[in-house]
């Protein structure tokens, strides 16, 4: 009876961190969904120029770059993911909410410097979170996928919200969504219940140092700064072909939600096909992506070819989560994840959207498409070449299906 009593009790902790994890990932990536496409939006509403938005916009990666670094080095060396997620998403949330009532350059260029700040942590710290919940890493992409489905929602309805109401508000509607996250976050259980810290004084230096990451870092540059380069300019190339700004909206929520179905497929692919594979197969998919998108001069069908993203981003972004997590031992795990998102979204927005920005003034959007072939195509071969089939698998945990019990916590 007391064997039957604790395996219920054990299905029940386990039902209510997962929902916890589903609530936090939709809040999480919705509040993204409204600050990403929105934030352009509001600073033209604001009366700034092209000139003073890009560099407002500029802020962000350069400032999370090493910001993310810094939350995943303290976590992992304080043992206090949860409690630094906790701290950043109420930063996070405050700031959005502020957004709204000033106009000014300088103001708004510091409150976007406090976003990144913050911000640059909820990503990274969530993954670990959900890495940590997860009794077998392969199954991260069943979480993750609800993120997707929460980034489509609100940038699908915040177009509707907006249209009817001042964008200017686009501050308070996603810092209350970074506000709701908070709520899922407080419930979710503690790691540092069974997690160790670890002993060392800089675990971003011990990072680097496992074998295997720096290769991994190089195939994310050539991989993600194509990626960041689309990102910045998939807009200003569908409206050059004609599109309307809902054209725009669609292509972006065709993208996100075609990543839902892969994030789920995909960590049944993790189990039978090794990580490295799949992120070479998916750089490949990058390339002859990009090179479609150069040769194609029709919006919808491009939007069509946003169905991409599923096998290209979700699927590549899924490879390089496991195959991290494989590599590094569990206490370093924040800091490798804040080192990968750092690299991945924060060096590659950088790159990809000035030089990219250059290559479209100088050469136009065809060169740029076919130098992102080229570099996503480089991508997949060094994937072969420089990483391992089976990256060393740390004995932390016993891999089991299903999601790892709280251990007594609530």
């Amino acid at each position: 009876m007391r064997d039957r009593y604790s395996c219920l009790l054990h299905v029940d902790k386990t039902m209510r961190t997962t929902t916890r994890l589903i609530g936090h990932y939709l809040c999480l990536y919705g509040a993204i969904g409204i600050y990403l496409p929105f934030l352009p939006v509001f600073l033209a509403a604001s009366g700034l120029d092209s000139l003073q938005i890009g560099f407002l916009l500029a802020i962000g990666p350069s400032t999370s770059i090493f910001a993310q670094i810094a939350w995943g080095n303290f976590a992992d060396k304080h043992n206090r993911r949860k409690e630094y997620l906790v701290i950043a998403l109420t930063g996070t949330a405050i700031v959005c909410m502020t957004l709204t009532f000033f106009k000014s350059l300088s103001l708004l260029a510091l409150l976007l410097f406090l976003y990144a700040l913050f911000n640059s942590a909820t990503s990274p710290l969530t993954d670990g979170l959900a890495l940590d919940a997860v009794a077998d890493t392969s199954h991260f992409g069943l979480l993750r996928r609800w993120g997707s489905l929460g980034f489509a929602v609100t940038a699908v309805t915040g177009g509707v919200f907006f249209s009817h109401l001042p964008v200017r508000l686009f501050g308070v509607v996603a810092g209350s969504l970074y506000a709701m996250t908070l709520l899922w976050t407080v419930g979710l259980p503690n790691p540092r219940k069974w997690n160790r810290p670890t002993g060392a004084a800089f675990p971003l230096i011990e990072v680097l140092k496992v074998p295997g990451v720096k290769p991994l870092l190089l195939v994310l540059l050539l991989v993600m700064v194509p990626y960041a380069a689309y990102s910045s300019f998939l807009g200003w190339h569908l409206q050059s072909l004609g599109a309307s700004r809902l054209w725009v909206g669609i292509a972006w929520t065709v993208a996100a939600l075609s990543e839902v179905p892969i994030f789920g497929l995909g960590s049944r692919w993790l189990i039978r096909t090794s990580a490295r594979s799949l992120m070479a197969g998916s750089a490949l998919i990058f390339a002859v992506r990009w090179l479609a998108y150069a040769y194609i001069q029709s919006y919808p069908i491009i939007v069509f070819l946003q169905l991409a993203q599923s096998l290209s981003f979700a699927l590549f972004y899924l490879a390089a989560v496991e195959y991290l997590t494989k590599l590094v031992p569990h206490e370093l795990r924040s800091c490798a994840q804040s080192l990968m998102q750092g690299i991945g979204f924060g060096v590659s927005a950088i790159v990809g959207s000035t030089v990219g920005g250059w290559l479209v003034k100088t050469g136009g959007i065809f060169i740029l498409y076919i130098l992102m072939a080229i570099l996503s195509g480089l991508g997949a071969l060094c994937s072969f070449v420089y990483l391992r089939n089976k990256p060393s698998v740390e004995n932390v945990n016993n891999l089991s299906k299903g999601i790892r019990s709280p251990k007594g916590s609530d």
